[in-house]
């Protein structure tokens, strides 16, 4: 039997537009939403929607929809300062909106179609209303009835995020503007768009160090009762941002530091109740995500409860059709959030590249997205690589590979971003290796005599002048070779340097996950140290250990460190969370870093116009500064 009473837990987005929904397609049912706090009472200042998110509110609901669009301002762009650089990307469609106004609309949208409000009415949880046939959860991230249900529904709740603070502003910007300040207490930065005429949102990040080097450990903590706004963040903010802020004040509404809370759900229904918005879910808000996903919840629920003929079937099939999108919403924002928790690590890039980062943080737009929405910005930030890389070369075609441009690593400049590998083995299929691998126009040959030492000759030689003979031909077809050897080979570091090789790789053993031999172990001739790349994430106690210790090597004079894959790990995940790497030792060591690649790509120009190839992928993470040089799988011996 389809269900006919419907209670509502929240009077936020979520549970306002279902309560019209369900009246809508069921005019007769019963449909009550309990709020706790007053009809014009709203935390926060504005909200975003994109163009596809309209166009869902459209397709739901026309009138709320032309509603919204009359209330709302909108623009097609954003703009990124950093450095005294003001750096604008168009091809984006947004919709911001009051919050207090969007209430107003769907509060009366509601009601006109007769679904009962009652405000000021606190319900302990959601499920004091069991009488009703469902009762729908949209009380936000911090539900009571979630809470007290956490078992049934399987809740997560991840408080690790960035701080942040949510503020409004009379200052003028005419687009998303992300402005990046240096600061004598460290880096701050700024979410600032317009929600309606002479208002802005203005949302303001910072890692925790920055923000107790401030003092706003201590006024978050005197800050802390509802409603009350932490006032010396305010000023000192006020001054920080005061070039972005023209002179403007920062406006309050309950404008407290807080983490970021990540929000899972096992399942999003239990027993009668129904989880939606924030309180089923959520996601980092630099992907415009949170009022979005609820309002889109809310479609999909009062459209399963319409058709389906049962509240259980109803709640299986809501879940079946949002839970997807909801997945790889928060797949996308996980990444973003850990951009904007460790911004302040790459300030000091080039504003071309750092903006290039940052249009890159999620992956959820592709390299040919990226050219179609803004291909100016996107062959200024190649241009600029390409520069940066031969100073004094010829100007060359912005869409060149990146991995075709030079490098220069101990004191030697390499002709392009490949190495390739010698694997172990006999002394002259390891030579012959050697010498194919520069004719297939790598720039950098790496000899690996890391598991027994160079190979002596099969006439008992020690076969130095063959290896001499061998590395001459490497340059010859204008590569470099490199030793990779153990860390206690001195006998090996000997023998390259008399066969002609500058550069040696110092391969350190693991001896734990996250661990890795000390620094004072390398030895003086080391130019790259190699080490096994850990089975999990970099933003683990084990992934932030390794990078530690990675940071101590650069103390040790190495140049480089060539983050080495498993065979058996799976590409592309395996290389996604290796890349993840690369770009941490990388910003927090400034060694230049190699990264072994899967095998199975060509060396070509990036995609415009297809999927993500390899080699587009290796393209982008070079030019975004994620890694410096890639390494090739050995070749198959016959």
């Amino acid at each position: 039997m389809r269900p006919q009473t419907f209670a509502v837990a929240g009077g936020g987005p979520a549970g306002l537009f279902l309560a019209r929904l369900l009246k809508l397609r069921a005019p007769g049912a019963s449909v009550t939403v309990h709020e706790r706090n007053a009809p014009d009472a709203t935390f926060g200042f504005g909200v975003v929607f994109s163009d596809r998110t309209m166009a869902a509110f459209e397709r739901a609901d026309p009138e709320t929809c032309r509603r919204l669009r009359e209330a709302s301002v909108h623009w097609t762009d954003m703009e990124l300062r950093h450095q005294a650089r003001r750096i604008r990307y168009g091809g984006y469609g947004f919709t911001a909106i009051s919050r207090r106004t969007l209430l107003r609309i769907l509060q009366e949208q509601a009601a006109e179609v007769g679904a009962e409000l009652r405000f000021h009415h606190e319900v302990p949880h959601a499920g004091r209303l069991g009488d009703a046939d469902v009762v729908a959860v949209a009380d936000g991230a911090n539900s009571a009835t979630r809470a007290i249900y956490a078992d049934g529904f399987g809740t997560t709740v991840d408080a690790s995020g960035p701080q942040y603070i949510w503020f409004g502003t009379p200052a003028r910007f005419d687009r998303v503007t992300f402005p990046f300040v240096e600061t004598r207490f460290g880096p701050f930065a700024a979410h600032a768009y317009p929600y309606e005429t002479g208002t802005s949102t203005f949302i303001v990040e910072t890692d925790t160090a920055t923000w107790r080097a401030a003092g706003m450990d201590v006024s978050t903590g005197e800050a802390q009762a509802p409603g009350v706004s932490d006032t010396h963040s305010k000023e000192l903010l006020e001054g920080i941002f005061k070039e972005h802020l023209d002179g403007h004040p920062l406006l309050v509404n309950n404008s407290k530091w807080a983490r970021f809370q990540v929000v899972r759900n096992r399942t999003w229904s239990h027993r009668n109740m129904v989880l939606l918005g924030d309180a089923a879910h959520t996601a980092h808000f630099s992907v415009g995500s949170g009022t979005k996903m609820a309002m889109e919840d809310a479609i999909a629920l009062a459209g399963a409860l319409d058709t389906e003929e049962t509240a259980d079937d109803a709640f299986r099939a809501y879940e079946a059709e949002r839970r997807p999108e909801v997945l790889r919403t928060q797949d996308w924002a996980a990444p973003s959030m850990r951009w904007w928790a460790t911004f302040g690590q790459r300030m000091h890039r080039e504003p071309e590249q750092f903006g290039f980062h940052f249009l890159t943080r999620t992956g959820a737009i592709s390299y040919a997205g990226l050219k179609r929405r803004h291909a100016a910005r996107v062959d200024e930030v190649e241009s600029w690589f390409a520069r940066r890389a031969e100073p004094d070369g010829p100007a060359r075609p912005a869409a060149r590979s990146a991995v075709s441009l030079p490098l220069a690593l101990g004191g030697t400049v390499l002709a392009n971003r490949v190495a390739t590998t010698a694997a172990p083995g006999g002394r002259e299929d390891q030579r012959r290796d050697a010498e194919s691998s520069a004719r297939a126009h790598g720039g950098l040959v790496i000899v690996d005599w890391s598991v027994s030492g160079p190979r002596r000759s099969s006439d008992g030689g020690d076969g130095l002048a063959d290896w001499r003979t061998t590395v001459d031909r490497i340059r010859g077809h204008g590569a470099e070779p490199m030793a990779r050897l153990r860390t206690d080979d001195g006998e090996g570091a000997e023998f390259a340097r008399e066969a002609g090789m500058r550069l040696v790789e110092r391969v350190l053993p693991a001896t734990a996950v996250g661990a890795t031999a000390p620094a004072d172990a390398l030895t003086g001739d080391t130019t790259v140290v190699g080490v096994a790349c850990p089975p999990v994430s970099v933003w683990t106690a084990e992934g932030e250990s390794f990078l530690r210790r990675c940071s101590g090597l650069a103390s040790s004079g190495v140049e480089g460190l060539h983050l080495m894959l498993d065979e058996s790990d799976p590409a592309p995940e395996g290389w996604e969370r290796a890349l993840e790497y690369a770009d941490r030792v990388r910003e927090r060591s400034r060694l230049a870093v190699l990264l072994d690649v899967p095998g199975g790509w060509a060396w070509s120009a990036p995609d415009s116009h297809r999927g993500e190839s390899w080699a587009t992928r290796l393209h982008t993470a070079l030019v975004s500064g994620r890694l410096d040089m890639v390494v090739a799988r050995p070749f198959a011996r016959p």
